[in-house]
């Protein structure tokens, strides 16, 4: 990925292209820092190159200015019709325009506001999404095209921003762009690749080079001793043996205890009630919530937040065997509740519970999950948000709004206890799948059962989100990261 540069005097050499993002009837240099001789051989330019600005339009021609070869004038459409997904679509075009065009070396110049924005949440949002536009997976191909790599990407200052509010911006920018492309990465690897134990690994290796993140890994035997039922029937198909992922960050005299749990099941094939064929690959993915904690849980140790942050990720892989899970099995969630296994492709909630309950020996005052769970909430949302639900509505409120201004919303759903009928057994305390209706509910409210007494709760499925089959609102194909800027920015507002 392009490292990303503050752009305020000539570079050495001069750059291969800058591109301007040009909102309709605005004028694309009015906001940006340019002296006056410099204004005014691009407003020359901008009249003989007569832009519009208009969605989807990319005009180039030579630059005025020694400091690049060309210019080019990316059309956003009108400002007041720009959005999150528009913007991250402009910025994935700007990258693959620089990449056909084999330029190493770009400069960007964006002083368009998202609407609804503040200016200074708009500016960050734009920046960190340039920052993750040329994001690509290339891990598994045996020939990489360096040719097609962009070098350096050159920001440039906007007018009224200091050097230092840019330093810092920037700053903030690449250290969430680390933290997304780790978890975008973990999502893409395929399960042969990235087991359980490769998913500890990655956890374990990821906290080498960070002071104050204490990794421990619980195998089969601590699961056994810890009476993790979930876990441990859920595996039970699979040769690969399952994981509890712990990573704790505890500075001194911490101000809030926050535990996030994250979703790892490295491949899900539904086990016994096995899923159909079609796109069963993607199902690589059903780690992503997993991958999220991990990236997160990067963040907070960078950050240094002076607050107690634990992650846990418990991970499996669900599989079919003579060994597996059967539909009608009860098993026993390490809190005591027995579960009647109604359907072995409901995994996610089982491992979860666990999760959940362990959760409690850290006295957490909130606990926030991530969760490629339910296929229902893809149903309900598509792929525009994440479902949220919980047992503090201000918790919840929070969130979506912090959603709304990073680009990664959530939508609240219902928590009413009457759907806790809906998982009724005749032979266990409850069942892990309620039937066909209120899918993304039920699971929801299953897992609210694990939840400890005293602390605000809150449940984010991101099976909509957290893994794309295609491009999507200037998204990548595969992983997304989604909700690692959610709540590491969360976690930031703890502190005021």
């Amino acid at each position: 990925m392009a490292d990303l540069y503050q752009f305020r005097t000539a570079p050495e050499e001069p750059l291969d292209c800058v591109y301007f993002l040009h909102a309709a009837g605005k004028d694309p240099i009015e906001n940006i820092v340019f002296d006056a001789k410099e204004k005014r051989a691009l407003h020359a330019k901008i009249k003989g190159l007569a832009p519009r600005g208009e969605e989807g339009e990319l005009i180039s021609g030579e630059c005025p200015l020694d400091t690049a070869h060309r210019v080019t004038f990316v059309g956003l459409g009108k400002e007041s019709s720009l959005t999150h997904g528009k913007l991250r679509d402009v910025l994935r075009a700007v990258m693959r325009q620089a990449t056909k065009n084999r330029e190493y070396q770009i400069g960007l110049a964006v002083s368009a506001r998202v609407p609804g924005l503040s200016p200074a949440e708009s500016r960050l949002f734009a920046l960190r999404e340039a920052s993750v536009a040329d994001y690509t997976f290339d891990t598994f191909k045996s020939k990489k095209n360096e040719f097609d790599k962009i070098d350096g990407l050159h920001i440039f200052p906007l007018v009224k921003e200091t050097e230092e509010e840019l330093e810092t911006r920037l700053n903030s920018v690449r250290l969430l762009r680390t933290s997304v492309q780790l978890a975008r990465d973990l999502t893409n690897r395929p399960g042969n690749d990235l087991t359980p134990e490769a998913l500890a690994g990655a956890a374990r290796e990821m906290s080498e080079d960070l002071s104050g993140l204490r990794v421990t890994i619980l195998g089969k035997k601590e699961l056994i001793k810890e009476k993790m039922g979930g876990l441990l029937a859920v595996s039970q198909g699979s040769i690969e043996e399952p994981r509890m992922i712990v990573l704790e960050h505890r500075p001194k005299k911490p101000k809030r205890s926050v535990v996030l749990v994250g979703k790892g099941v490295t491949f899900d094939s539904g086990g016994i009630s096995l899923k159909p064929s079609k796109d069963m690959g993607d199902m690589k993915s059903d780690m992503a919530g997993g991958a999220t904690v991990i990236g997160i849980m990067r963040a907070v140790a960078e950050l240094e937040l002076p607050i107690k942050v634990v992650g846990l990720v418990p991970t499996v892989e669900n599989m079919p065997s003579g060994t597996a899970t059967r539909p009608g099995d009860i098993i026993t969630i390490s809190n005591g509740k027995t579960v009647e296994v109604d359907n072995t492709d409901a995994e996610g909630r089982l491992i979860l519970a666990d999760a959940l309950h362990y959760a409690t020996r850290f006295n957490p005052d909130i606990i926030i999950d991530f969760a490629t769970l339910t296929g229902a909430c893809v149903v309900a949302l598509g792929h525009e948000a994440a479902g949220i639900m919980g047992n503090d509505p201000e918790l919840q409120a929070t969130l979506s709004s912090i959603g709304e201004t990073v680009g990664e919303r959530v939508w609240s759903l219902p928590n009413y206890d009457e759907y806790l009928s809906y998982l009724a057994s005749d032979w266990a305390d409850m069942k892990n799948a309620g039937g066909r209706w209120g899918g993304a509910v039920t699971a929801g409210v299953f897992l609210k059962q694990f939840v400890p007494e005293k602390a605000s709760w809150a449940h984010i499925d991101i099976a909509g989100v957290g893994f794309l089959e295609k491009d999507h609102n200037g998204l990548p194909k595969g992983g997304t990261g989604f909700g690692v800027v959610l709540a590491t920015t969360f976690l930031q507002g703890l502190l005021k």
